[in-house]
């Protein structure tokens, strides 16, 4: 996601397999294939699917290829918020959002915890950015590790950029911004 703020949704839980309805809406082995872990293997005997609970990571591909394996769960899902991406390359090259807070209740209609750490990003952002500075230029400008300790954000280990791809998001240097 390339927004200064992101708000998105978070499952925790795997998808449930509605066998009945399965082998009519959905190709199983298209479905089988739509995991990135593996997670999910033929149930012969169902003529359905399963879904090995240890290896999904709850990414929802398999929900996108089969409406049969809803994530939707009252209980474990929630909201998580990224911050420091932008689409436009003005300024410099577009970048994605990282990870602030990993993990918030889904409690609608007005989703006070939510609002409540959004309005506290923005107002921590204000104080400390420069003038037509973004979001991602002023966490670049002051560092991960002060952007955690100017909001008082707990870094976790949900924080640790770990996609193969990432490259250009690994620091590349042993050295810290020191304030």
């Amino acid at each position: 996601h390339c927004s200064d703020i992101a708000i998105l949704g978070v499952h925790r839980k795997p998808p449930r397999v509605l066998d009945a309805t399965l082998a009519n809406q959905c190709e199983i082995p298209t479905t089988i294939a739509s995991c990135p872990t593996g997670a999910i293997s033929p149930n012969p005997a169902m003529k359905s699917v399963k879904i090995k609970e240890e290896r999904c990571m709850y990414c929802g591909n398999c929900y996108t290829m089969c409406p049969s394996l809803p994530l939707a769960d009252a209980t474990g899902g929630g909201i998580s918020i990224w911050v420091g991406g932008k689409v436009s390359n003005a300024r410099g090259v577009p970048r994605m959002s990282k990870l602030a807070i990993p993990f918030l209740p889904n409690n609608p209609p007005r989703w006070p915890e939510v609002v409540k750490a959004v309005k506290h990003l923005v107002e921590v952002y204000a104080k400390d950015a420069r003038k037509h500075e973004r979001m991602g230029e002023w966490i670049e400008r002051v560092g991960w590790e002060r952007f955690f300790k100017l909001t008082g954000l707990p870094f976790t280990y949900q924080h640790i950029d770990d996609f193969t791809f990432a490259r250009e998001t690994f620091r590349m240097t042993p050295t810290f911004k020191w304030e």
